[in-house]
């Protein structure tokens, strides 16, 4: 039995391609010659661009990334064709070709990595910092380098289909900077296929109110919306739309559907598979605290941003009391009784907020009752010190009135 050994050739396609070239009598002693005169040029300015001339361990490093940068480039420029670049070398300066390289990492870098829709400039630093990387430390192999430029043109051609998608849906440039093209695309999927009399990009309270329309046992998806909205589409851009609204009814919409979730955790708790929403300045926040959490508006009574409102509920439910926005005077001794009898009900305040907050604002009150409400009001509603008691409870109830909401009037005696 033969055994066979595979010969890897991991030499710089440059020197391939010298080697071939002098092989085959493409390249003659003159040529190489005029290669190595040419080379100490480019060795100093590659060394002065990224450090300093001056320094032996610059100079060898130089070396190393000249050989990368012309290696990647004349790989390229002729797809691996060691005559075609033995020939280049023959005819073109040793300087075009390391500078070739230079600038496809520097294309390379200019291109979007990802698909966020933010602004892109170019930033000289980091420029010069990711092609130092990639010419030494980290070099590229055109394999890879193509397959990051191919990357780089999916992500290019998913930015410019969702800002497409937003501006045909009416939303303007700054609005949906912050968020990433699968976003955009995502809800824009979501309206077409909810199907809206009004085509546009949803705000919180219309999200709600889209996914609440899905969820109807007497929701029908319809064609007639994507149809329209495609009647003058770019061809690309009108398969990327069939495309994309496949993949939503197949990956998005049973997540959406599904009962386990509230619109309002969809909306906000969901890092993958998120959806882009517009801020609409004028849009009632309780209108859609109504929507996603309505026995939290019922038991706030709409005043859900009043600190005295939450302090008031809070304490209640830490102290076993039905969950009221405003105390008599009678229900504050009560709930101060309670408290002195038994502490705070930690647990039950963190649960009452799981339970019926708004979700993006729950770690805002989470903390708001662990570290503000609940210290202060466990030093000001006790009576345990002896050299200032409060058996009447006067310095708790003045605590709890200024506080929270309490509905009497003069004296708490």
């Amino acid at each position: 039995m033969k055994n066979s050994v595979a010969i890897v050739d991991n030499r710089p396609f440059f020197e391939k391609a010298i080697r071939y070239g002098l092989e085959h009598g493409l390249l003659s002693r003159d040529n190489l010659q005029k290669i190595e005169a040419d080379a100490p040029k480019g060795i100093v300015q590659i060394a002065d661009h990224f450090g300093t001339a001056y320094l032996r361990t610059d100079l060898e490093t130089a070396v190393a990334r000249m050989a990368n940068l012309i290696s990647l480039y004349l790989e390229d420029s002729t797809n691996g064709d060691l005559r075609a670049a033995a020939l280049s070398l023959r005819d073109n300066t040793l300087l075009s070709h390391s500078r070739g390289g230079s600038e496809m990492l520097k294309r390379l870098h200019a291109m979007p990595g990802d698909t966020s829709l933010h602004a892109r400039q170019t930033d000289p630093a980091a420029q010069k910092l990711f092609v130092n990387e990639r010419s030494f430390a980290f070099p590229l192999s055109l394999t890879t380098y193509r397959a990051q430029v191919s990357q780089c043109q999916a992500n290019q051609m998913r930015i410019d289909f969702a800002r497409w998608l937003a501006r045909r849906l009416n939303t303007q440039p700054d609005e949906y900077e912050n968020f990433s093209a699968e976003e955009v695309i995502r809800s824009a999927m979501l309206v077409l296929y909810v199907g809206p009399k009004t085509l546009e990009m949803p705000s919180k309270t219309q999200f709600v109110k889209l996914v609440e329309a899905l969820r109807k046992k007497s929701f029908k998806y319809k064609t007639s919306s994507l149809d329209a909205f495609l009647r003058e589409a770019p061809e690309a851009f009108a398969a990327l739309t069939r495309q994309s609204l496949q993949e939503f009814i197949d990956s998005t919409l049973p997540r959406l559907k599904a009962a386990d979730k509230s619109v309002d955790e969809i909306l906000h708790a969901e890092a993958q598979g998120a959806f882009f929403v517009r801020e609409v300045p004028e849009e009632d926040v309780v209108a859609y605290d109504k929507l996603v959490a309505r026995e939290w508006v019922r038991i706030t009574k709409g005043d859900a941003d009043d600190p005295a409102v939450l302090a008031t509920i809070f304490l209640n439910v830490a102290t076993g009391h039905p969950p009221k926005a405003a105390a008599l005077l009678k229900e504050a001794k009560a709930i101060i009784q309670s408290f002195r009898a038994n502490g705070f009900d930690s647990n039950a305040v963190l649960a009452f907020i799981d339970a019926y907050a708004p979700f993006e604002q729950r770690e805002d009150l989470k903390a708001m009752w662990a570290q503000d409400l609940k210290p202060d009001a466990e030093i000001h509603l006790a009576d345990n010190d002896p050299q200032m008691p409060d058996a009447y409870m006067e310095r708790a109830l003045k605590y709890f009135k200024q506080n929270c909401v309490g509905s009497w009037k003069g004296s708490s005696r």
